[in-house]
């Protein structure tokens, strides 16, 4: 009956008092106070299943209090675990404050010490909210991989905490990671499996599900579908709920214009300019106006196209220069100037945005800007302005990280330059590129 000169029965004690619960709140049908009385009062033995039920009776009642606590018959029957249980919220809280102190880096040693510990105790809500934390952790370290694998484990562990709340977070958490990474069919799935399984999720969310669900539906080129989600996001989300609604509006602006339901896409993109007045962000007012140019460009109307790129460069002005979206929009713009036939202009809005992607260590965009950028140089015959940019930016260069796949192709390509063999070089480049313009 005894564990370090501390009873079961007088751990039960303690874990009650703790989660500050009378005898006869734990007692039930199964279980009288009497018979509880005489276990906090080690003049009874208590076995597993007795355990069973007046741990299931203290996870109903903290459960309605809002407690985020889950107790496991284990919990009860082996006092060693009330000190463990103090152990796992010291890392619990030392993850926050890496998390909060955006402190990324861990030691090896130091994840493997806390699984370890967590696969020995097993404490079913501390494992949750640790392999969340973590998951934190790692998305703001832009580390994706081990973003998945941290939130996967959260929500594969929930299942065995039978009152967890919000749930659908953990979820929803895993869908944006696989959009970021295209899962986009994965993203759909999940996002289909929050919303027959989860009972808790308020209407907001709901909305932001399907929202996110209609996300991954355009990645993969069902605009059609993508549309028929947005209706859905539409009903569960109030219209003064502005950061969802603007989300909603953009893509399905987006979406009617890829379709070439263009009347469709300009009402949407005006009633986005409305709630952005609002507040009249910068960025958004030149994201807005930039997709509603596109669909004049689509429609050949250059009137418009001139007036509202003329919309755009006045609220261009207003950015802040460290703003993420600054560098985005400047390529899009660039993209409207080559349209026009305005090549200094497209030009030196391509060479800004990738002098800011550089200063905003922005992996993703870099590349984007440079291949765009050598694409306008070879169109143009400025072969000079590429060897000159190649050598501006060569430790950006060959800082990208390269896929298996890249890697034999640039093996092939130096042993063709090693036997002077430039035609066979030029002819894989070209059927290389050409294949990857026809996905």
């Amino acid at each position: 009956m005894k564990n370090n000169e501390i009873t079961i029965g007088q751990n039960l004690k303690r874990i009650r008092k703790g989660l500050n619960l009378r005898q006869y709140e734990i007692a039930g049908e199964q279980v009288t106070r009497n018979l509880i009385s005489l276990i906090e009062n080690d003049r009874t033995p208590i076995y597993h299943n007795v355990a069973t039920i007046i741990s299931k009776n203290m996870n109903k009642i903290i459960h309605e209090r809002g407690i985020d606590i889950y107790i496991q018959p284990e919990d009860i029957l082996n006092p060693n675990r009330y000190d463990a249980r103090k152990q796992a919220n010291f890392y619990i809280e030392k993850l926050q404050h890496h998390l909060d102190e955006k402190i990324y880096d861990f030691e090896l040693e130091e994840l493997n010490k806390i699984e370890t510990f967590l696969n020995k105790w097993n404490f079913i809500d501390k494992k949750v909210k640790t392999y969340d934390l973590l998951g934190d952790i790692y998305y703001n370290a832009k580390d994706s991989i081990r973003e998945y694998y941290y939130y996967l484990k959260a929500l594969e562990v929930s299942y065995e905490y039978p009152y967890m709340k919000r749930r659908y977070k953990i979820i929803l958490k895993l869908v944006y990671n696989c959009i970021l990474t295209k899962k986009f069919d994965e993203a759909i799935r999940l996002c289909n499996f929050a919303l027959s399984t989860q009972d808790d999720i308020p209407n907001k969310y709901i909305g932001v599900f399907y929202y996110n669900s209609g996300l991954a539906s355009y990645h993969k080129g069902d605009y059609s579908e993508c549309l028929e989600q947005l209706i859905h996001a539409k009903y569960y989300v109030t219209y003064d709920d502005y950061r969802e609604i603007k989300r909603i509006l953009m893509l399905e602006g987006i979406c009617n214009s890829k379709i070439k339901n263009f009347d469709g896409a300009l009402r949407s993109y005006n009633k986005l300019l409305k709630i952005i007045g609002k507040s009249e962000t910068p960025e958004e007012m030149c994201s807005t106006y930039i997709n509603i140019v596109q669909v004049y460009t689509e429609k050949k109307d250059n009137s418009n196209v001139v007036k509202y790129s003329n919309k755009v460069t006045d609220y261009i002005a207003k950015i802040d220069k460290n703003s993420y979206q600054f560098p985005r929009i400047l390529l899009s713009m660039s993209y409207i100037y080559y349209y026009l036939n305005k090549y200094e202009t497209c030009e030196k809005y391509l060479n800004e945005a990738l002098t800011l992607s550089v200063n905003h260590e922005d992996t993703t965009l870099f590349p984007d800007v440079f291949s765009r950028l050598i694409d306008f140089y070879v169109e143009l015959k400025q072969y000079n302005k590429i060897n000159n940019l190649t050598k501006l930016y060569k430790d950006k260069i060959c800082s990208l990280k390269l896929s298996k796949d890249s890697v034999a192709i640039l093996k092939i390509l130096y042993n063709f330059i090693e036997l002077d063999n430039s035609l066979e070089a030029k002819h894989l480049i070209r059927d290389l590129l050409d294949g990857e313009v026809k996905k």
